[in-house]
């Protein structure tokens, strides 16, 4: 079952493709066909760009579903995998971590620019790393809760899928 915070960021991810796509189609269209720009579409497609990126990035990173390499960690008994594994998530932390840190300053920083044509804050834009790299952390903590659950379901959250 799909849990609420599947739900919500799953609807927000929806609505941003779908006005992405909108917005995109239309400012073509107004361009190209009516020779009419719409001068803050760009901006507007490259801050949702920057969402849709960053919190999609927690879908795959929740669903383990990014790149892997584990050539060599398949061979290794149990143990050993489970290890490497919290290993490899504590690094994922420290830099996820540095993501958010880093983030909250870069927002910091910006938020007294404005985009050009919108007149709003630059650090809407820049508010993505941050709160990407937080449900990512969240994503993190509720696999190492879920292996602490049921054992054995770390190995088996971390093997490919087709």
């Amino acid at each position: 079952m799909r849990s609420l915070l599947d739900r919500v960021v799953g609807g927000v991810l929806a609505l941003i493709l779908g006005v992405m796509t909108i917005l995109v189609f239309a400012s073509v269209v107004l361009r190209y066909v009516m020779n009419s720009p719409v001068t803050w579409s760009e901006e507007l497609a490259s801050l949702l760009f920057a969402w849709i990126t960053f919190v999609g990035a927690f879908v795959g990173f929740r669903s383990r579903s990014h790149i892997a390499i584990d050539t060599l960690v398949v061979f290794l008994p149990r143990t050993a995998r489970r290890a490497i594994g919290r290993m490899a998530d504590v690094v994922v932390l420290c830099v996820l971590g540095l993501f958010v840190w880093q983030g909250v300053r870069l927002c910091v920083t910006t938020w007294g620019l404005e985009f050009p044509a919108m007149e709003i804050s630059r650090g809407y834009l820049y508010l993505s790393l941050p709160l990407g790299a937080s449900l990512m952390i969240v994503a993190v903590v509720e696999h190492w809760r879920d292996a602490r659950r049921t054992p054995g379901a770390d190995d088996a959250s971390r093997e490919r899928r087709p």
